[in-house]
């Protein structure tokens, strides 16, 4: 169960089981993962944060992109395109400290507060997995609502930490129709 990488299998369709498919989804079972400390280079809330409309100012990486870009920052190569890493503070679907970024090499130093960004390490982890294909939630067609990851996490007998949520994405298709977007979800287990 160790995961040396954030990059997502290239046959998972295959290698992962199908837990459940609709006409413009899938849910598959990545099983439990345990990954190295790892460091990201994020925008943050800095601050508790609700879900919904607080999230959106951070969820749009055009500054960051630049920003990596024109210092040259170094980006792990086999690392999902972004990650969304939810901090709950009092349990899941509460308050967090919401973080949008990507996976950068271990050595990165901090950066000034002042350039909006943080770097930030996490350490070694352990997490219940599951890849999610389809439309996003707030996209037609999403079955976004069916991957109950607490609950799939729970049937295969992992207790959820309820401290850390994250997204990980590796593909998107904003032109297919319906969307088939590749994410995958992972909570923190014990």
């Amino acid at each position: 169960m160790v995961a040396l990488a954030l990059q997502l299998d290239p046959d998972y369709q295959t290698s992962y089981p199908l837990l459940e498919q609709g006409e413009h989804y899938a849910i598959y079972d990545a099983g439990a993962k345990a990954y190295p400390a790892t460091t990201f280079l994020v925008q943050t809330s800095g601050e508790p944060i609700n879900l919904g409309a607080d999230m959106q100012p951070l969820m749009d990486t055009t500054r960051l992109r630049q920003f990596i870009e024109e210092n040259e920052i170094p980006v792990k190569p086999d690392a999902p395109a972004e990650v969304y890493l939810y901090n709950w503070v009092d349990g899941a679907q509460g308050a967090m400290v919401f973080d949008v970024g990507v996976v950068v090499e271990d050595h990165i130093a901090d950066i000034p507060r002042a350039t909006g960004f943080v770097v930030k390490r996490y350490p070694a982890m352990k997490f219940a997995s599951l890849v999610y294909e389809g439309a996003f939630p707030h996209e037609p067609d999403s079955g976004w609502d069916q991957i109950r990851w607490e609950d799939r996490a729970k049937a295969h007998g992992h207790v959820y930490t309820e401290r850390l949520y994250r997204e990980l994405y590796h593909r998107y298709d904003y032109g297919g129709t319906p969307r088939r977007h590749v994410t995958e979800i992972q909570i923190e287990i014990e």
